[in-house]
């Protein structure tokens, strides 16, 4: 029995050291699970973390894209009435000349019809050019009696009133 009893002793210890061994491989395990969770939670708080950073970033960016056609949109609205005021601006200068040119003729016409009507007044009261008296005689006969009334047209002796308004 002495030699069961060493057998048994010796079983036992191997049984020890097989339970320290496994416990302590145990152990090892269970700190290395501990710190494999860990990593693992961490990794899974950085990707929720990133996953909201990702969230925030395409809003973002959709806010900005979004933002980016509303300005879009507006510089082709406000370019488009750039071009209607250029365009507008255009009609009116070609038709601000075009009222020039006009003004012009018309104060032309208005000239003209002023100096007939200054001739006709004239033609119908010859008494009132100066120096009628003078053109009876033979000797101023040879000058032209409408080139003297139209240099002496504002010179009215009696003041009919009719150069009131023309100026020479």
């Amino acid at each position: 029995m002495g030699r069961l009893s060493g057998s048994l002793l010796t079983v036992q210890d191997e049984k020890r050291q097989l339970q320290r061994e496994f416990d302590s491989e145990v152990e090892r395990l269970q700190a290395e699970l501990a710190h494999v969770t860990l990593e693992r939670n961490q990794a899974v708080q950085k990707t929720s973390e990133l996953s909201q950073d990702l969230l925030a970033v395409r809003e973002q960016r959709d806010r900005v894209t979004t933002a980016h056609r509303n300005y879009e949109r507006m510089l082709v609205h406000v370019l488009g009435q750039r071009n209607e005021a250029w365009h507008e601006e255009d009609t009116l200068r070609a038709r601000q000349l075009e009222l020039k040119q006009q003004l012009a003729n018309a104060e032309e016409y208005n000239e003209n019809m002023h100096e007939q009507i200054h001739q006709l007044h004239n033609q119908l009261h010859p008494h009132h050019l100066p120096g009628a008296a003078e053109l009876d005689s033979e000797d101023e006969m040879d000058e032209d009696p409408e080139m003297e009334v139209a240099a002496s047209g504002d010179e009215d002796e009696e003041g009919s009133g009719m150069d009131s308004d023309h100026s020479e």
